[in-house]
């Protein structure tokens, strides 16, 4: 057949109708055409709208996508937070009678969360009000999302970041949630943000003790925050430095340590709890955490060990052994943990519910299975920009100072390796993710704007 021949063409032709109708149908029925338009929406606000207000109008978009979903989809409470908003509950009415429980007297660090509740149900009387306060606290993240990201890169790579932040589906779904991370992360990284300033004075260190050792009461994830800390200020450190360091370190670990010691003293003292915030099973974690046979999630056949600190200590010395299960385990959490696979990220609290839109029934898991798509592909894609940023931008992550969420997102990791994993807990290094992301989208973005601009 010649290449030139009508038969060939029509061939040719006739090939590219095949593909297409199964590229097309594949992009749509793997909903990937609806990442992909989000995408295009996102880098065309990003790049020809000026927008006046940016920030404010990101704000108020963001706050009012989060008030329409926690309007339509109304989560039930379920494990911990069913346990944590029930206790919160009796806190609004003055009855600590939760702290008898065996949940609150090994975990007393969860008292924060109820607390914090308990005084805006005792204000409301609602616990939609506690997710109106948390849509505002995880539209505030956005906001910082977008800061940081203008900070170390620039105004139209910090606007595609926050867009894409702002809608991604995991982020969304566990913000309509009653958990104790949207308030936490939020003082955490207000807390982050003054400690990567370059000209940070002793004020901001006094102020990020504050607000990260506050943010560790709502949640106890501080621990990771201030390793990350001491490890960025070890490697930014100079000789002619090292007492202004050493003297400022020292004022932000007083002040974090007696914030915590003093709110789990007045926490026991007025009766709430008799442990404070104190957490007198730390094994339990890693019991779990070390369970190759549940990948490091939460398994109810672990509860016989979990009231006998030596028989837990022996279950992880035992699980330890076996260095072929705890490598299969590493590759196990490490996949369900940071790959997010959609399967683990399912709610099954309103798997049957139906909505009214348009006159047209819409099951709740038929808008699930949309969102995880879109999730799925925006994330990998984000994952993706963050890894090619930090490894193209060594130098200038080391200058901006965003090495500290590099050494954030490398701490966590390590810590999910040891301890129990769920896909609710990657809400905070989320953060880290697309920020440092931005790097990634600058440099690809770039330079498709200059294969653009060269062949015109």
């Amino acid at each position: 057949m010649n290449k030139d021949s009508i038969l060939f063409k029509l061939f040719l032709y006739f090939s590219i109708v095949v593909f297409s109708m199964i590229a097309i149908i594949f992009t749509v029925k793997s909903y990937i055409l609806l990442a992909i338009m989000s995408y295009l929406i996102v880098i065309f606000i990003s790049f020809k709208m000026n927008i006046k207000k940016f920030p404010l109008i990101l704000f108020i978009i963001s706050l009012l996508i989060r008030l329409i979903l926690i309007k339509v989809i109304n989560y039930s409470s379920f494990d911990d937070y069913k346990t944590l908003i029930e206790a919160s509950w009796k806190f609004a009415k003055e009855d600590y009678s939760f702290n008898t429980s065996t949940y609150f007297s090994m975990w007393g660090y969860q008292t924060g969360l109820v607390i914090y509740q308990g005084i805006i149900l005792k204000i409301f009387n609602s616990e939609f009000a506690i997710k109106v306060f948390n849509s505002i606290f995880s539209s505030l993240t956005v906001l910082l999302v977008y800061y940081i990201s203008r900070k170390i890169t620039n105004e139209k790579t910090a606007k595609v970041v926050s867009l894409l932040y702002m809608v991604l589906p995991i982020s969304l779904i566990l913000n309509a949630m009653l958990n104790n991370q949207i308030l936490s992360a939020l003082l955490m990284y207000l807390g982050i943000y003054l400690l990567i300033k370059k000209d940070k004075t002793i004020k901001d260190y006094i102020y990020a003790a504050i607000l990260i050792s506050i943010g560790n009461i709502i949640r106890p994830e501080g621990i990771v925050v201030v390793f990350s800390l001491l490890v960025f200020e070890l490697l930014k450190l100079k000789k002619n430095t090292i007492l202004d360091i050493s003297k400022k370190l020292l004022v932000f670990l007083v002040i974090y340590m007696s914030i915590s010691s003093i709110s789990s003293f007045v926490v026991q003292k007025a009766n709430i709890n008799p442990i404070g915030l104190k957490n007198t099973n730390s094994l339990w974690k890693f019991v779990v955490g070390f369970n190759s046979d549940s990948c490091g999630y939460y398994n109810a056949n672990d509860e016989k060990y979990i009231q006998d600190k030596q028989l837990e200590k022996k279950i992880i010395k035992e699980r330890l052994k076996d260095s072929k299960k705890m490598s299969e385990l590493a590759v196990c959490k490490i996949q369900h943990f940071w790959l997010l696979p959609e399967e683990n990220t399912k709610s099954e609290t309103f798997s049957d519910k139906t909505y009214k839109i348009f006159n047209h029934e819409l099951k709740y898991s038929s808008l699930e299975k949309v969102a995880l798509k879109i999730n799925a592909f925006i994330y990998f894609i984000t994952l993706f920009m963050c890894f090619i940023g930090v490894i193209l931008n060594r130098k200038k992550i080391y200058e901006d100072n965003s090495i500290f969420f590099v050494i954030l997102f490398v701490t966590t990791f390590f810590v999910y390796l040891l301890i129990e994993i769920n896909p609710k807990y990657i809400y905070f290094i989320l953060i880290s993710i697309f920020i440092l992301s931005s790097y990634g989208y600058d440099y690809v973005l770039s330079k498709i704007k200059g294969v653009l601009t060269h062949e015109k």
